[in-house]
């Protein structure tokens, strides 16, 4: 299984949260991507073209980055396409992050992006609800390209519509999904005081045809809206 993440509010601890999670029931997991991802050196490393301590790795410890980095940098880079494709032969789940976007909970994607695998059997597209309530200026990832895809000024304030017009949209979070599954998961449920707007983005995305699961990796809840247990 190649599970891909796009979006911005959370999608790297979203796949480390997933790799403890499927690693402690047995499962084999690699994490890569096929742009930029935070280098966490307390992290299970190895270069992505060394096969023997990729399955060491993954024997110790069940889960394993496997990537390239620098020396000293804060980034790490995804292998080449020929490599990537051999790492889903080592694992049972194989993490791509695939989407950058600074670490904010909002985003429209640029022409070039998101750059979703083509071997990929899902994609989840992730925003934070922290978005919620603040400036476009303040919240989003390029805020002149969420601004423009919302016909907004940069100035003015996210709402849940604004969220559920970038979830459903192919110019927005389903952008390079095609015909494959896709799935939105809404982070940091912790941070609302009431679910009236995640049930108005879930309802509006359900209308389209699209899932959304609401939860916090923070809190390790996942809660699905509509139903008050979390």
């Amino acid at each position: 299984m190649i599970a891909a993440f796009t979006g911005g509010g959370g999608k790297t601890s979203l796949i480390w949260y997933l790799a403890e999670k499927f690693s402690a029931q047995g499962k084999r997991v690699i994490v890569t991507t096929t742009t930029h991802m935070a280098w966490e050196p307390w992290r299970p490393f190895a270069e992505a073209e060394d096969a023997c301590a990729i399955r060491q790795l993954l024997s110790q410890h069940g889960y394993v980055m496997a990537a390239h980095h620098e020396a000293g940098q804060p980034k790490i880079s995804g292998p080449d396409r020929e490599v990537f494709r051999k790492l889903s032969g080592f694992c049972d789940l194989l993490l791509v992050e695939a989407d950058g976007s600074r670490r904010l909970p909002l985003k429209v994607p640029a022409q070039w992006e998101p750059v979703i695998p083509e071997e990929a059997d899902v994609v989840v597209g992730v925003t934070g609800f922290d978005c919620l309530g603040k400036k476009i200026s303040e919240t989003a990832h390029r805020p002149d390209s969420v601004a423009e895809f919302l016909g907004k000024s940069t100035e003015d304030i996210v709402t849940w519509m604004d969220v559920a017009r970038i979830a459903v949209s192919e110019e927005g979070l389903r952008k390079g999904v095609g015909e494959k599954p896709f799935l939105v998961y809404l982070n940091k449920a912790d941070v609302l005081e009431t679910l009236e707007n995640a049930k108005r983005i879930v309802e509006y995305c359900r209308s389209a045809g699209v899932e959304v699961v609401c939860g916090s990796v923070r809190n390790v809840g996942i809660m699905l809206c509509g139903d008050e247990r979390k």
